[in-house]
């Protein structure tokens, strides 16, 4: 009975979450990874593995940037005592996103197909550069799920989306050698990297949902500083 309740609960918020996301901000990173993945069709590139690598990257790097405004909610701070969990209504949110984002991320990779010969794909290993994508987006949920968890901003995509790119990079410059993220297909720290890339996966996603209940002390804004500073207040 209680999941039956559930799942009508999340069958009632569907629609009305559909609706209420950032769709504009989400396409403009998802197209701008689309175009960043057809330039080698665009302009007929005949590129190796490595560096399409480096394309698909570029392109899920584009998709995370998008990805950080999944949790962007103008009217949090009216909804913090409706009946369904926060937890859930970030969950469904996610959950919508997500089923887009596989869609999105298929058409990627069909872009960088057509615009790669076939030697090159064949040596791609698009599996384990997907892991990598859902890293990338997960790095941007969890930062968006922090960013909600403490403190009272409504909007924390811009923020995260801006933060996103340097993350990659800081990582590609400080990490050692033996530790390094970003490795060209062939290389043999490939499978270590990759390990590494299935934990960040896992750890952020373990922080967006620890990040995911209401404080017991909530935090409100200061009025008239739109909604971007946080206050404590007394729990609930």
């Amino acid at each position: 009975m209680r999941v039956r309740r559930r799942a009508a609960v999340v069958a009632a918020l569907t629609r009305p979450t559909v609706r209420s996301l950032p769709w504009r901000l989400l396409a403009g990173g998802w197209a701008l990874g689309v175009v960043v993945a057809a330039v080698p069709a665009l302009f007929s590139l005949d590129l190796p593995a490595a560096v399409l690598a480096n394309v698909v990257r570029a392109a899920a790097l584009c998709g995370a940037v998008g990805t950080a405004f999944v949790l962007d909610d103008p009217a949090r701070h009216t909804t913090g005592a409706v009946p369904v969990p926060r937890p859930l209504r970030q969950a469904l949110r996610v959950a919508v996103v997500g089923l887009a984002g596989a869609v999105w991320w298929a058409a990627v990779l069909g872009v960088v197909r057509a615009g790669a010969d076939a030697e090159s794909w064949a040596v791609l290993p698009a599996g384990a550069l997907t892991v990598e994508a859902g890293a990338l987006s997960g790095l941007a949920l969890a930062l968006a799920g922090a960013a909600v968890r403490f403190s009272a901003v409504r909007l924390p995509g811009p923020a995260v989306a801006a933060a996103l790119p340097a993350l990659p990079v800081a990582a590609a410059v400080f990490l050692p050698y033996e530790h390094a993220l970003f490795v060209p297909p062939g290389d043999p720290r490939w499978a270590d990297a990759h390990t590494l890339w299935a934990g960040i996966l896992a750890a952020t996603l373990a922080v967006w949902a620890a990040c995911g209940p209401e404080p017991r002390r909530r935090v409100r804004a200061v009025p008239g500083r739109g909604g971007g500073v946080p206050q404590r207040g007394g729990g609930r």
